[in-house]
């Protein structure tokens, strides 16, 4: 006689339903979905750089708003990384002006001291961006509390963008940030001090890095300040994963205003990470 187990008439699991849908339909109706979030909230599904040859690549022509992005340093030309050296600082700063022009509030800026001699960011630099009275700092003692800090930022009106400044790698709590992103159309960022792992859940995620000036010829002066662009991940944009863009991008203090560097101006316009910064980075 034939045995019958008692789950063979039972509905598949939740799982192998979402492996029967394509992944391009899900990313589709997710994008649809943040787009709906976004506009009940009064914001655009997605914020230009300002920057015609990085905006191509991303998807609707912007950072999307509702959605998670990642910053992360690079190595300086010497060779120290850190979240503070300027560059990926400074790329944090016109991401969230970015995004405070659009649609105005308070950005919410969340961090955990590092040691002893560590300094909250220096707001009159960064008002370069957007105006210092904008922001809510808060300083959490343990990473656990500065992501409750920041999912929480997500769900309150009147905030314009969430920042969090950390080391840890926590795959819940990107998961959990992504989705509160999702729901209320506000854009979140991680600010970081060292790569992130491979795997995660952000829309973008984008290494940045100091790069030497460039001084009028036969003069000593200190040129406007470049950053090398890395565009690491790009999940709803091109190109494919594989692939890896770079940019050198210069910062004019009277237009207050970012340009990639063309290639007659640098001999290249993609960035160089040297072997050893890329070993010590990865190992």
């Amino acid at each position: 006689m034939p045995v019958i187990s008692p789950n063979a008439f039972a509905p598949p699991a939740a799982n192998d339903l979402a492996a029967a849908v394509p992944l391009g339909l899900r990313e589709k109706v997710r994008r649809l979905e943040r787009a709906h979030s976004a506009q009940r909230g009064g914001r655009a599904a997605s914020v230009a750089l300002g920057l015609p040859a990085i905006d191509a690549l991303l998807p609707d022509g912007g950072l999307l708003t509702g959605a998670l992005h990642e910053i992360e340093a690079g190595p300086a030309p010497s060779g120290r990384v850190a979240s503070h050296d300027g560059a990926a600082l400074g790329f944090a700063g016109h991401i969230v002006g970015r995004f405070v022009r659009q649609t105005g509030g308070t950005i919410l800026w969340c961090r955990r001291p590092t040691g002893t001699f560590d300094a909250p960011p220096y707001m009159p630099t960064l008002s370069a961006w957007f105006d210092p009275a904008r922001v809510l700092m808060v300083t959490a003692q343990r990473d656990a509390d500065l992501f409750w800090a920041m999912e929480e930022g997500l769900r309150c009106p009147g905030i314009a963008v969430v920042l969090g400044e950390t080391r840890a790698a926590d795959p819940t709590a990107g998961r959990r940030l992504s989705l509160a992103a999702e729901k209320s159309g506000i854009p979140a960022l991680l600010l970081r001090a060292q790569p992130a792992p491979p795997q995660s859940v952000c829309a973008t995620r984008w290494r940045i890095a100091s790069a030497p000036s460039h001084s009028t010829p036969g003069l000593s002066d200190v040129g406007a300040a470049r950053w090398r662009l890395e565009l690491r991940r790009n999940r709803f944009g091109t190109p494919s994963a594989a692939e890896i863009p770079s940019w050198l991008v210069e910062w004019n203090d009277e237009t207050h205003c970012l340009s990639v560097v063309p290639q007659t101006l640098d001999g290249s316009s993609s960035a160089y990470w040297p072997e050893s910064d890329a070993a010590r980075l990865v190992g």
